[in-house]
């Protein structure tokens, strides 16, 4: 029994971190794809207060298509973890 428990918790606390790393992924890349222009102040503040105008957008949209990534990469390194644990 007991080394049952072992070899179950050999194999699931791997899986245990990686799902909570990857939720952590998920919940800061959708902050930063559903409220950019807030993360690159938070993250940015100094290289956004130091743009044109003109390029504070580019900049946003970077920060929204690195929030998009993060959720997604999140996501699917979450269902690799899932899916195909040892």
């Amino acid at each position: 029994m007991k080394a049952g428990l072992v070899a179950l918790s050999s194999i699931l606390a791997p899986t245990v971190a990686n799902v909570l790393v990857n939720t952590v992924a998920m919940a800061l890349g959708t902050f930063v794809a559903a409220s950019p222009r807030g993360a690159a102040k938070i993250w940015g503040s100094q290289r956004l207060a130091k743009l044109a105008p003109e390029r504070r957008d580019s900049f946003v949209r970077l920060c929204r298509a690195f929030g998009i990534l993060l959720c997604l990469a999140g996501l699917l390194l979450g269902a690799d973890s899932i899916v195909f644990s040892n």
